[in-house]
């Protein structure tokens, strides 16, 4: 028995403490690596400004400014996601799970990817001990798997979304959703009407994903019925859909509060954002409806399937040994 003195919260509401205390967790990771991947870009951007290779420093590369700015995107996203996040508790907002789910799923695989990115500009140099990037890279590999795997939480986010619209679809078909606010399903709140002309395509963009992925979801729910919870590889799907909404929404509201101030000079990493999400978001949900990809999907999950029943990699070597 536990002591009354050393009950947390009310009796019997013990799973909704250790969820609340899991929110928080996966809201902090959000906010914390974001300094993790400022101080990685750091280290990037001074090597590529030093570094000469051939004739030239490695600044001046293609190859080299476009893995720095994407590093600043994902910087940038991450940073967007975890403040607005924090904006709703703030606020009071009673339930904010989905969005600390997919704060913690975005941060933890966008910090692993800034590092790698650090370690792979740096060459060799990148790989030393005494640098202290390999460091960064080993602790940074626990946060897709703590405080909730990224495999788990994408799962949790995408059922989430597919319950409410299970309700919806099966009271009136995928024509009923059209009657309802878009935005509803993840929780980002009506597109601000007004935006700074630099953001309009985004905010665009934007409004026309969300639609577009409101009756993607609803078609599968209609083909699948309760069965859609077995369908995990179109789960995942629908879960990094969500993901890049979010992260739409959340630099979308950013930039524009930076611009109503004066300040302008968030608008250009925004809407490159915007435009990269909004690119993956169609082919996402390409695949989802094409046919082509479902028997590739078959096809994928049957070699999973084997591998599993032989107990590892099973082809047989080509020369008999």
């Amino acid at each position: 028995m536990i002591p009354v003195e050393n009950v947390l919260g009310e009796v019997g509401g013990g799973f909704k403490v250790a969820m609340n205390i899991l929110n928080n967790g996966r809201f902090g990771m959000g906010a914390c690596l974001t300094g993790t991947m400022k101080m990685l870009i750091e280290k990037a951007t001074e090597h590529a400004n030093n570094r000469k290779q051939f004739v030239s420093k490695l600044r001046e590369y293609q190859g080299i400014q476009q893995k720095i700015a994407r590093m600043n995107m994902l910087c940038y996203a991450n940073e967007s996601m975890a403040y607005m996040l924090c904006g709703n508790m703030d606020r009071g907002a009673p339930e904010y799970q989905l969005e600390a789910a997919i704060s913690k799923i975005f941060a933890s695989q966008a910090a692993w990817d800034v590092c790698d990115e650090t370690i792979q500009i740096l060459g060799g140099a990148g790989f030393m001990k005494d640098v202290g990037i390999e460091r960064w890279m080993r602790d940074l590999r626990i946060f897709r798997i703590f405080e909730g795997t990224n495999d788990i939480l994408k799962l949790f986010v995408a059922l989430n979304g597919v319950q409410d619209l299970g309700k919806k679809v099966t009271a009136g078909g995928v024509g009923a959703l059209f009657g309802v606010a878009k935005t509803q399903l993840l929780g980002i709140g009506p597109i601000k009407a007004k935006l700074h002309s630099g953001l309009a395509e985004s905010g665009k963009h934007l409004t026309a994903d969300i639609a577009q992925f409101h009756v993607g979801v609803a078609q599968k729910v209609l083909q699948h019925k309760k069965g859609i919870i077995n369908e995990q590889v179109t789960l995942n799907r629908i879960a990094d859909v969500s993901i890049l909404l979010q992260s739409m929404g959340a630099v979308i509201s950013r930039a524009n509060a930076a611009a109503d101030k004066g300040d302008a000079s968030e608008i250009a990493i925004a809407a490159a954002w915007c435009s990269e999400s909004h690119h993956n978001i169609a082919l996402l949900l390409a695949d989802m409806r094409n046919s082509a990809v479902a028997k590739s999907d078959k096809a994928t999950l049957a070699i999973g399937k084997a591998s599993l029943d032989e107990g590892g990699y099973f082809p047989k070597s080509p020369i008999g040994c």
